[in-house]
């Protein structure tokens, strides 16, 4: 025996786990139940099974058990949130939809995104009986009347339960169906393990579901039966009589170990070892069980996880409260484990809490023991008073643990085995230990004084809404947590919807603030993904302490880059008023890059036309820096003795400007930079008399006339010396307010015009928002290039944003306050809809998972049809609804003519009842709504049922609309005329 996890086969992780049982919506509430000792059995009262159909003689009769293990939600789903039309998610079985949320929740619970995994996931599951389809689907008249057998078959075979998930999930591994009756979803944790240890995917999702239907209608016991006589389940009991069915299930997340451990997920459990096998014909009938088929499947498991039985503490049975199946358990492992020591091993079994959830059993089973396993817990089996005598179970390893208990680690780690053992005399059993400790990897994040952004993101807004707060109200209450490993986990381990927001916090407790205050998160939906415009200034100081050259390594390593070129160190660079601009918009710039930010086109005013230039590869980075240098020079030398922004057109001031007054900068379709004589320009008034607004600014600007042509000369000059190219990347010209052409880039007279030409910034903006749906994103200290930016964007599209305080905020004296502000601004364009992959490493940690938003999908079979007299006269028309509330069917006329008032108003029913859409509007196209090639082959046989003509696959293709369609039904019934 050895506790190296590396000698053996190979380790298994279990990385997450999802569940909805009796009692428990979800894997938290659960474990809640268990260590609270709380069962799920449900009395039914006389009342409720009176109205549920239940005859009265029978719920009257001794013998009949009022109780039920029931599961909240079997009629609901959340079927947009799959892309499934609201049709397809009436016609699956629910078992099908609950093993999809489950496999969907376990992964999140896990923290990975299929989306962004480039591994296999394979599937491992099975369901129960087909009772849905057989006494649901087919029973209602006017469903079957619109569905071919494939279409159902699609939801509700046994063939496509894994498949479904794998779909509507986009995983790519291996897809499985198990069918080994109460053991399969134990037998598939067993397949997916082995399937992993194969090379066969490299993560696995395994489990299974069982719905009873109905559920709320109780049972008739019947001496011998496996039901319970009175309705509890007591494993290893004296009063043992049987099992109470329940429904439910459960999924796990599986990965190698040392996979695990490389990704920084949380392990929960381990599997060391896991076998299968089957009776055979060596007991007494086929349904029941054999003590050498169980004892041989516990063995290899334990043989197989190279462990002595005496170091595992806990088994999680399979037992059902039948006081012949539990002996026969209690002896198959006793003949394993021995019987040289007395009662050490623990027993428990889940079933006395939510029943026996057949294929689902065994999985939940694993789920309990493997939360167990990671919280140091053995929770009580319920029911347990005395012990069965037939166990004889002071002669055995084995002790029922019918209280809460803490579970320490011996010389080994805490070991645990769980069993399943299924009608038919399939036997699983499988192994597990604790999680090696968890040791933070090289790279791993924290958020030690350091703000961090935290997104959410949901198919509707008040998912949205209603995942901040749950994600809220779990970091309330989960002090343990770091916060750059929450930021990390919700990431890059959740689905991106529609509707998203993002908040920047420092601490769990600031961060829980703000995901409840409205102010602080940035809420936006996310529709077509907008244009990104960098902004870059030439004048901005910048502010003291840059938080985010400590924090960003692609921003420090772009200062540290120019530093470098000018020889300098990147704290005095950073100081210098001339080159600090530059140097913060270029590494801003490369920061955006590094989070992913593609943008459209660039636009920099006056000098920072430089940033954009060298981003766009026109010049190398010393010679910017060196041209950048001079070019502040000159114009300080050239400077003008006062510079305003003037709330005035260029048109209106060209005739209204002193003498030697220049427009120096047009901003806006009513703002411009004035330099000139103080006096005059502050009393500028229009020709009617009234004053035009003016504000002094304690920027510097040149004074055209100033400009000499010595000063013109050396910038040329140097220019030229500078070899510039072509553009790579597009960027707008503030000369010209267009785009930048390969002439003007590699012509110095253009550069050296920067100097005496007005800048048209104003220009260049209408122009960005000429090519669409635009945000504006300020590289460099404060938002003032924003803020002119904003006097043109749309109320409605994205405000402009900005990436740093101004040197002037007083929040600047806190370093982190740049990142806070550039943090929200990656939050802002994130919520929009911008492709960002922000942010810093972190482990994977279980947080919250998507708040389900589910409605009722769901098909009632047709009532029982009265006996009626024989009846006279002509026979009335039906209408059936289904569960979408949508009319099918209506008066036909001879010849396949309707009486409806117009070929569309017929139509619209007959889209409906194959969609399940209850309102068709007229330019609602087929396909796009949830139509298939499948359901558009029933359109056409009913299109010909309904109106006499047939149209082709073609003509259905071609006229997808419910208007467009309606019009060449028409046509083809003229043409038969």
């Amino acid at each position: 025996m050895t506790d190296d996890l590396t000698d053996g086969p190979e380790p298994i992780a279990v990385i997450g786990m999802a569940c909805r049982v009796p009692g428990a919506a979800d894997l938290a509430r659960f474990w809640d139940n268990l260590v609270a000792g709380r069962s799920a059995r449900t009395e039914l009262s006389r009342e409720h099974l009176l109205r549920a159909g239940v005859p009265a003689g029978q719920v009257d009769d001794p013998d009949f058990v009022p109780v039920g293990y029931l599961l909240d939600d079997v009629e609901n789903f959340d079927a947009a949130l799959f892309g499934m039309t609201p049709r397809e998610a009436a016609l699956a079985d629910p078992q099908h939809r609950l093993f999809l949320e489950l496999c969907h929740a376990a992964l999140e619970h896990a923290g990975w995104d299929p989306a962004r995994y480039s591994g296999d996931i394979g599937v491992y599951g099975g369901r129960g009986m087909e009772t849905y389809r057989w006494q649901h689907i087919h029973a209602n008249r006017a469903v079957m009347a619109v569905t071919d057998h494939t279409t159902i078959g699609n939801g509700n075979h046994a063939d496509t339960f894994t498949t479904l998930a794998s779909y509507h999930l986009n995983l790519r591994g291996p897809s499985v169906g198990v069918y080994t009756a109460c053991s399969t979803s134990l037998v598939a944790v067993h397949t997916a393990a082995e399937a992993l240890r194969a090379g066969e995917c490299d993560m696995a999702l395994a489990g299974g579901v069982s719905i009873e239907l109905p559920a709320d209608r109780g049972y008739l016991h019947r001496e011998g039966a496996a039901d319970s006589a009175d309705g509890h389940c007591r494993p290893f009991d004296a009063a043992a009589s049987g099992v109470v069915a329940g429904s439910g299930g459960g999924a796990v997340l599986l990965k190698r170990l040392a996979d695990a451990v490389d990704d920084g997920d949380h392990v929960y459990a381990v599997v060391l070892g896991n076998a299968v096998n089957n009776d055979g014909a060596a007991k007494v009938g086929f349904t029941a069980s054999g003590v050498a088929g169980q004892a041989a499947a516990i063995a290899n498991a334990l043989a197989t996880a190279g462990v002595d039985p005496r170091t595992v503490t806990y088994v999680e049975a399979s037992a059902t409260g039948s006081p012949l199946g539990d002996a026969i358990e209690v002896e198959a492992l006793t003949s394993v484990y021995g019987r040289a020591d007395r009662q050490w091993c623990a027993l428990g079994s889940v079933k006395s809490n939510i029943g026996h959830l057949s294929q689902g059993a065994g999985v939940v089973g694993l789920i309990k023991t493997a939360l167990a396993l990671d919280h140091g817990l053995l929770p009580a089996s319920l029911g347990f008073t005395a012990p069965n005598p037939a166990l004889d179970l002071a002669a055995t390893p084995f002790y029922v643990n019918a209280a809460l208990a803490g579970w320490e680690p011996g010389a080994t780690p805490r070991r645990a085995a769980v069993s399943s053992f299924g009608i038919g005399g399939t036997n699983a059993h499988i192994v597990l230990q604790q999680a090696p400790a968890r040791t933070s990897p090289a790279w791993a994040g924290s958020s030690t004084g350091r703000p961090e952004i935290l997104t959410v993101s949901a198919r509707t807004a008040t998912a949205r809404d209603t995942a901040a707060a749950r994600l809220a109200d779990h970091l309330a209450t989960a002090a343990d947590l770091d916060l750059a490993d929450v930021a990390h986990t919700l990431r890059v381990g959740r689905a991106e919807h529609p509707y998203r927001a993002a908040v920047v916090a420092t601490g769990l407790a600031d961060a829980v603030t703000a995901l409840r205050d409205p102010q602080r998160r940035l809420s936006a939906a996310a529709a077509a993904t907008p244009r990104v415009v960098l902004l870059f200034g030439d004048q901005s100081a910048v502010p003291a302490g840059l938080g985010l050259y400590a924090a960003e390594p692609a921003f420090a390593d772009a200062v540290d880059r120019c530093a470098a070129a000018v020889g300098r160190d990147a704290h005095d660079l950073l100081a210098d008023p001339l080159l600090a601009p530059f140097t913060v918009g270029y590494a801003t710039a490369l920061l955006w890059q590094s989070w992913g930010v593609r943008p459209a086109t660039m636009l920099g005013h006056g000098a920072g036309e430089y940033v954009a230039a060298t981003l766009g590869g026109v010049f190398d980075l010393p010679a910017a820096l060196r041209l950048v240098a001079l070019h502040g020079r000159l114009v300080r030398e050239a400077a003008a003795d006062a510079a305003f922004t003037v709330s005035a057109s260029a048109e209106k001031l060209a005739a209204l400007l002193p003498p030697h007054a220049s427009i120096v900068a047009v901003d806006g379709p009513a703002s411009c930079v004035v330099t000139g004589p103080a006096e005059l320009l502050e009393r500028l008034t229009e020709p009617s008399g009234r004053k035009i607004g003016t504000r002094r600014l304690r920027t510097v600007h040149p004074s055209p006339p100033a400009v000499t042509e010595a000063m013109v000369a050396e910038l040329t000059a140097a220019v030229a010396a500078a070899h510039p190219s072509a553009p790579s990347s597009p960027y707008l010209s503030c000369r010209t307010g267009l785009p930048v052409t390969a002439d003007q880039t590699r012509d110095p007279a253009y550069w050296a015009g920067l100097l005496r030409e007005p800048v048209l910034f104003g220009p260049a903006i209408a122009t960005a928002l000429a090519g669409g749906a635009t945000v504006f994103l300020e590289c460099g200290p404060g938002r003032r290039l924003a803020g002119l930016a904003q006097m043109q964007a749309p109320r409605d599209g994205v405000p402009p944003l900005h990436s740093l305080p101004a040197a002037t905020d007083p929040t600047t004296a806190d370093p982190a306050h740049d990142l806070v502000t550039c943090y929200a601004a990656a939050g802002r364009l994130w919520a929009h809809g911008v492709p960002l992959t922000f942010g810093g490493t972190g482990r994977r940690v279980a947080l919250p998972g998507y708040p389900y938003e589910r409605i009722r999908h769901w098909i009632e079979p047709d009532p029982p049809a009265p006996v009626l007299p024989p009846a006279t006269g002509t026979a009335p028309t039906h209408a059936a609804t289904t569960d979408a509330g949508t009319v099918i069917g209506g008066t036909v006329a001879a010849g396949g003519d309707t009486a409806a008032p117009g070929v569309a108003a017929v139509l619209a029913p007959i889209w409906s009842s194959l969609l399940g859409i209850e309102r068709i509007r007229p330019d609602d196209d087929f396909f796009a709504i949830g139509g298939t090639s499948l359901t558009a082959v029933q359109l056409v046989a009913q299109v010909r049922s309904s109106f006499g003509v047939r149209l082709s696959m073609r003509l259905i293709f071609d006229a997808p609309t419910l208007d467009a369609m309606a019009r060449t039904i028409e046509q083809r019934r003229a043409a038969k005329v």
